[in-house]
């Protein structure tokens, strides 16, 4: 059975805190449509933009809403190998199933990035899951990399936000030899990702799109591509209305949906290149869209 897990988005206040009230509302929304499991302080969560605070009050709610309803992934990301360290111990505290980590970039990017991952795993008491970005941090796996990988058994699996079908299918090869969790992390291959083999979908368009992912999935579970492959097109029309076509309203977009549809009180977003992009124009395209597609989201 194919699993779809929300990379979820964070809620805030007008003053900038979290709001705790809407986290409970969207957890449960997305409960209520089928989402196995959650992901924060992701990329789509802003978790670069938050204070320790901040992440305290996020984990501390939604751990205690979700109970065991649901496994939790949380991200663990940081700018070194001691600051993630010490993010893997402060959260071990929190109801969480696992970890994830995004690798740094940069200058800090590591030499050797399966001894990396296999010192947090070592580490680590909860399996650990690899958010694999390489668009992002500029780290890019070979096969044979991953192979070493997943020879730790602390190493649960990996998010695969690549645009590269070379990896996949040479992960979807490796399932066969290797006792891995393969999600897919790009929401516009969902359907045909699925059908080759991914356990589940892990996105950043789950928070509001839970209805229409879990619609995919049951379509590919049943056999019938054919649905899967419409539920995608119409995932897509959603994906370019909700974010627009040049990616502009990624966060505040999707925030904003939520807010009309009664989940959110904000859009309010602290990346900075989305502090300023919902107007009149972007509220209507996404109003517009709501209005289309509303039953394949509610």
């Amino acid at each position: 059975m194919k699993k779809i897990y929300s990379a979820s988005i964070t809620p805030f206040t007008e003053n900038e805190e979290i709001d705790t009230k809407s986290v409970e509302r969207l957890i449960n929304f997305d409960l209520e449509r089928g989402i196995e499991g959650f992901f924060f302080l992701g990329t789509m969560g802003e978790w670069a933009v938050l204070d320790s605070s901040m992440k305290q009050d996020l984990l501390q709610t939604a751990g205690d809403v979700i109970g065991d309803r649901a496994e939790i992934i949380v991200g663990v990301h940081s700018t070194g190998l001691n600051g993630i360290l010490e993010n893997v111990e402060n959260f071990s505290k929190y109801n969480c199933t696992s970890f994830a980590v995004q690798l740094p970039g940069g200058w800090a990017k590591p030499s050797d990035p399966v001894a990396y991952m296999h010192r947090i795993a070592d580490f680590s008491a909860k399996p650990v899951y690899l958010y694999y970005v390489p668009t992002t941090n500029g780290i890019y796996f070979s096969k044979e990399q991953f192979e070493d990988l997943f020879k730790h058994p602390n190493i649960r699996g990996v998010k695969n936000s690549s645009d590269s079908l070379r990896t996949r299918k040479e992960l979807l090869l490796m399932k066969d030899k290797s006792n891995f969790t393969l999600f897919e992390g790009q929401e516009w291959v969902v359907d045909e990702s699925l059908a080759l083999g991914c356990d589940g979908a892990l996105v950043g368009m789950a928070p509001l799109g839970a209805k229409l992912f879990k619609s995919i999935a049951s379509a590919v579970d049943s056999g019938d591509l054919e649905q899967a492959a419409e539920y995608q097109r119409i995932m897509l029309e959603i994906f370019d209305g909700i974010y627009g076509a040049d990616l502009s309203t990624v966060w505040a977009g999707q925030k904003y949906a939520l807010k009309v549809l009664g989940i959110f009180s904000t859009e309010k977003s602290l990346v900075p290149s989305q502090q300023d992009v919902m107007n009149s124009e972007s509220r209507k395209r996404i109003e517009k869209c709501l209005d289309e597609y509303r039953d394949y989201l509610i």
